[in-house]
């Protein structure tokens, strides 16, 4: 087997605002495994929010002997005993993981779906993110989006003006929509008035709405409203899903936060045993990152796998939304590194 790393930067087509701040590309590292003929593809989305970067991602996956890697291929196994000697990375583990899965379909002549025993059961809708933005922009983001045959949104809010985002929103589309405060509001308090004065525009689910620090006013909050709440930044890896039951309705579970297809699949199988409803989400990564997600999604109530729809050099192709909703397809490399 060959490792290969290749670091690329995405580019939004639209700058992209969240309550973080504002950003036009995202670094990211592709992980290329070649083995008897076979090619498969891993990725590492960095936003800068995150603590790592192209160099730790490229310095940790180069430090792996993948000589000593046994067949038939045990990406749960593997990703395991990774995991544990090595704390962190969860990036580089992410892009090696879905790498390992891609490569495993495609010896086995199965796809990832069905390596994982998940039934091939109806996709669940694909939202199409809305950073901050003006009226004049965010009408040009959702004919995109309907264009591209999107029947859900998630609207990113920020604590400013969120109101008024809505607003616009609803003049331009009656479409669902679910809303992303990426722990933009302050406190349980205002995040309470600021729920009375939104819920009649009836968002499905609010994403995020506390800093992580403030998980224990959560509860608080899913008395006095009847919108579910999911957890995005408070939801990391399979530890974190237990302290996340009364506190949320729902997880957003990320290959990137996590490491990969592997302990993904065991935040999935926690969550449903604590009753949580589940996002599979992404970084604004590429088709690599997000076609590998893709495969989890019949085990979930929503996706939000938008990143190949964002993003204007994505160097391959793979999932589509088709009428909303999730299509796994075959991932092919257009642009060569």
């Amino acid at each position: 087997m060959k490792l290969d790393l290749f670091p690329y930067q995405l580019r939004f087509k639209h700058p992209f605002k969240i309550a973080h701040g504002v950003r036009e590309t995202t670094d990211v590292v592709f992980v290329r495994l070649t083995h008897e003929g076979f090619t498969a593809w891993g990725e590492a989305a960095l936003p800068p929010y995150l603590p790592e970067t192209q160099k730790s991602v490229i310095d940790f996956l180069s430090g792996l002997d993948v000589s000593c890697i046994q067949f038939p291929l045990n990406p749960v196994q593997i990703f395991n005993e990774i995991d544990a000697q090595y704390p962190g990375n969860m990036s580089a583990k992410a892009a090696f993981d879905m790498a390992l899965w891609h490569l495993k379909s495609q010896m086995e002549n199965k796809g990832i779906g069905e390596l994982l025993g998940i039934e091939p059961a109806r996709f669940p809708l694909c939202t199409y993110t809305l950073g901050v933005s003006e009226f004049a922009e965010m009408k040009a983001k959702v004919d995109e989006a309907l264009g591209y045959g999107f029947e859900l949104f998630k609207i990113k809010l920020n604590g400013e003006d969120d109101l008024s985002a809505l607003e616009n929103f609803r003049k331009l589309t009656d479409k669902p929509f679910a809303i992303d405060v990426n722990q933009g509001w302050k406190s349980a308090e205002e995040a309470i008035a600021n729920i009375q004065s939104i819920e009649h525009f009836k968002p499905v689910l609010i994403e995020q709405p506390l800093r992580v620090a403030l998980n224990h006013q959560m509860p608080a909050l899913l008395q006095k409203s009847s919108i579910p709440f999911y957890a995005d930044e408070s939801c990391q890896t399979p530890d974190d899903i237990e302290r996340l039951a009364g506190c949320f309705t729902g997880v957003n579970i990320k290959l990137m936060k996590c490491g990969g297809i592997s302990p993904a699949l065991e935040m999935i199988s926690k969550a449903r045993a604590l009753g949580l409803q589940i996002l599979i989400g992404c970084m604004s990564e590429s088709s690599v990152g997000c076609t590998a997600a893709a495969h989890l999604t019949p085990l979930a109530d929503y996706a939000d796998l938008d990143g190949p729809y964002l993003n204007a050099n994505d160097p391959f192709v793979g999932m589509t939304v088709e009428e909303g909703r999730i299509k796994v397809n075959p991932l092919e490399q257009k642009v060569k590194f």
